[in-house]
């Protein structure tokens, strides 16, 4: 048992005049809420690491009626929490700054804890789609004010992500309705206009341009939620709908909760079956919901889960082999084997990679033989994960700029990969362990095999992890606002705008520009001047910074789902400037699409990519002869010899003869026009992005991938860019920021390319 630490705190945060406005919220759950996030029992070995709580009951609200019950759940809870082992903190009555630097802090002991619990007793509210909870010094008059005024949820359910083994986030969404008496202004104020409700629907009420639209029942309940990493997140009462406070001590969920959580070897499946039992018998009308996927093994929160008879090793091949088998990359098979090299599947493994690399290896001597277009672009359609996959790219491109107009190359007979015959099946991987699965995700997740991986995050998603799948709503969000807080948490500006200091809130805005969060500050320190707050909402979520991860209410869907068809627009023009250019496929588009591009850029000066995005052999051969008197004369012959040079020096590993195709071609006009071609660098097109270091000018400098593109880059962020050089940052046809690296005096870069340059940094 770990020691047990209580504090009981009440913030003495100073409390606002909001005796101006009587107001209130549309479409609001207002109701004690209790967010519990109960890491579970686990094999014995893991009981050695840390579990520490999070416990907050908020009662002493300012402008609202004061509840009762939260300071008991609250005190309650931390004492049952207490007798089972966890290190818990107990606050009492904060508001906003203390609300948030209490997460920061437990956030931060989260990244390293086995276990974390946050406990939350007090108002909550579902407002614009998100749900929220309520410090004791919120000030709502509009449902805009609440993206300044509460803490997300959203933020709690990032934080219960991050310890090692497992989190359950749970919801007493009950209490009365403190602002049923007071309403919430619909014209002007509101965020955006709700869908219209079923045929026979009472969850919404039409909004006039001219009245206050009062809060009815019809409209009350939380948003559903959908979350990964096994945490758990329990409602005291179905989505939509509200829960009693009760007329004892405490709730009735709350009370059930408590009377069953330090049950010895309760079961947590059944710990909450019983307590949505007893919740629906007391009140006949409350029926409690669970959202997400608990592991596969039995979970207790008072007790042991019984030690595990089977080998985990074992155990992990198997996960992997149900996705390794339906491969032909032998990279991915082989780490199967490193990884499980007594395993019961590796025989059959290495029977495969023999017979794929005896098919590669005659199909590269008939490549060699022939040396035609066909025989490259069979080899390139039959292994596409083979050996000598860059050195087909390369010669397929050149061939492909000496091949006469309408020359195809004719079919080839070419033998591609035999069928696998694995004599074992993929064994049921229903009860597998989180280890296991981990396990077989360092077999895959390298893979170039898209298809493979894409079906593991398919079926074992995980953020945690980084392991999402195609369409997630985890991947979509380009910021992580929970990230972000505990990043800029000893920033003294940024601690003085959370302490109401206006000019603090505008320095940090233009050092954190896409921490939401201090503009809406900025908005409420300045006393919230008339459109500030809503200009404020509006420009983040047109960034794509107010997406939901885990909040599925229909607003949010449907936000989430024009959203990523933004991202899809964009990701086209993104793949038709850059990984047109830069990206593996260069090679089987080069005669069309790269030619077109750099002739563009010569006639014109418009913008391509090929130039920009060659590696660096071609742009510094082309750019020492470049010249603006040769740009406007260049001739077609001209033309045509950049283009070979670009595409040949795009691909990864032509820099040498791109470098001699440059010198001898002195296309100067292409690589004029090209160097100053504004390249999408806009971070909302970007996903896994890493700081690498600093330029010489004070840029930071990234690595990361256009999202729907595998390649990795590096270069700059248009956000960073407008903060320095703004000349340099201009917006694209779709909205989407672009940066002109040439006026930086920077290049734009391949991941590869890059470590190529810098082979002894660390940072590689």
């Amino acid at each position: 048992m770990l020691e047990i630490h209580r504090f009981a705190i009440r913030a003495a945060g100073k409390p606002r005049d909001m005796s101006a406005s009587p107001g209130l919220v549309r479409r609001i759950v207002l109701s004690g809420l209790a967010a519990l996030s109960i890491l579970v029992a686990v094999p014995p070995q893991a009981f050695a690491g840390e579990r520490i709580a999070l416990v907050v009951g908020n009662s002493d609200y300012r402008k609202v009626p004061k509840l009762i019950n939260p300071a008991n759940d609250a005190a309650d809870m931390a004492t049952s929490l207490g007798r089972l082992g966890y290190t818990v903190k107990h606050l009492a009555d904060l508001d906003y700054n203390h609300f948030r630097q209490a997460l920061i802090e437990f956030g931060n002991a989260a990244k390293t804890a086995d276990k974390a619990v946050i406990f939350f007793a007090g108002h909550g509210v579902e407002i614009d789609g998100k749900n929220w909870l309520i410090p004791v010094d919120a000030e709502i008059k509009s449902e805009i004010d609440v993206y300044a005024e509460a803490v997300n949820l959203e933020t709690l359910i990032d934080i219960s992500v991050m310890p090692k083994i497992i989190g359950l986030v749970v919801l007493d969404a009950c209490r009365n309705d403190p602002f049923e008496t007071t309403k919430v202004a619909a014209a002007g104020r509101s965020l955006s206009s709700r869908p219209a409700p079923a045929k026979g629907a009472t969850n919404a009420a039409p909004r006039t341009q001219s009245a206050l639209t009062p809060v009815t029942a019809g409209m009350r309940g939380l948003a559903p939620v959908e979350v990964s990493d096994n945490v758990l997140v329990a409602f005291a009462a179905a989505a939509g709908t509200t829960a009693s406070d009760g007329a004892g001590r405490n709730s009735p969920y709350s009370g059930s909760l408590l009377r069953h959580v330090e049950t010895p070897q309760l079961e947590i499946n059944y710990l909450f079956r019983i307590v949505h039992d007893e919740v629906w018998k007391e009140t006949g009308t409350q029926e409690p919901a669970i959202y997400g996927t608990l592991p596969k093994v039995d979970i207790y929160l008072n007790g042991e889960a019984a030690v595990a008879t089977t080998d985990g090793g074992a155990d992990a091949e198997q996960v992997a082999w149900e996705f390794v088998r339906a491969t032909n990359e032998v990279a991915t098979l082989r780490r199967f084997t490193e990884q499980f090299p007594a395993g019961s599947h590796t025989g059959e493994v290495n029977d495969r990679i023999a017979q794929l690399k005896t098919a590669e290896d005659n199909a590269w001597t008939i490549v060699q033989r022939q040396k035609s277009l066909a025989a490259y672009r069979a080899y390139l359609d039959l292994y596409p994960y083979g050996e000598h996959v860059e050195n087909a790219r390369v010669t397929l491109a050149s061939l492909e700029k000496a091949a006469k107009p309408g020359q195809a190359g004719g079919a080839i007979d070419m033998p591609g990969p035999p069928p696998a015959s694995y004599q074992l099946a993929a064994a049921d991987t229903a009860a597998s362990s989180p280890d296991s699965v981990e396990k077989a995700w360092d077999v895959l997740k390298g893979s170039r095999d898209q298809g493979v991986v894409g079906r593991f995050a398919e079926r074992y998603p995980s953020l945690r992890g980084n392991r999402l799948p195609p369409g997630s709503d985890l991947a979509l969000r380009p910021v992580n606002s929970t990230e972000l807080m505990l990043r800029t948490a000893q920033d003294g500006d940024v601690n003085s705008c959370f302490d109401g200091d206006a000019a603090a809130c505008a320095r940090s805005v233009k050092k954190y520009p896409d921490y939401v969060q201090l503009q809406f500050q900025l908005c409420r320190a300045k006393g919230n001047p008339r459109g500030c707050m809503i200009n404020a909402v509006t420009e983040a979520r047109k960034r794509g910074l107010l997406v939901s991860a885990y909040t599925r209410s229909e607003e949010e869907k449907t936000r989430n789902r024009e959203y990523r068809r933004v991202i899809a627009r964009v990701n086209q023009n993104v793949g038709n400037v850059v990984s047109g250019v830069v990206s593996n496929v260069v090679g089987n588009v080069v005669s069309n699409a790269v030619s077109a591009s750099v002739s563009a850029a010569v006639s014109n000066a418009a913008a391509t990519a090929a130039a920009a995005a060659a590696s660096g052999a071609a742009s510094r051969a082309a750019a020492a002869a470049a010249s603006a008197s040769a740009s406007r004369a260049a001739s077609s012959a001209a033309s045509r010899a950049a283009s070979s040079a670009a595409s040949n020096a795009a691909s990864k590993s032509a820099s040498s003869a791109a470098s001699s195709a440059a010198s001898r071609a002195a296309s100067t006009a292409a690589s004029n026009a090209a160097s100053r071609i504004p390249i999408p660098s806009d971070l909302r097109l970007k996903a896994d992005i890493t700081a690498l270091g600093w330029t010489d000018n004070g840029l930071r400098l990234y690595r990361y991938r256009y999202r729907g593109d595998a390649t990795f880059y590096v270069g700059v962020m248009a956000q960073d860019v407008a903060q320095l050089v703004p000349a340099a940052v201009s917006p694209g046809m779709d909205g989407y920021l672009q940066v002109d690296y040439g006026l930086l005096g920077l290049e734009f870069l391949t991941y590869r390319d890059w470590i190529a340059r810098h082979p002894d940094s660390e940072l590689n």
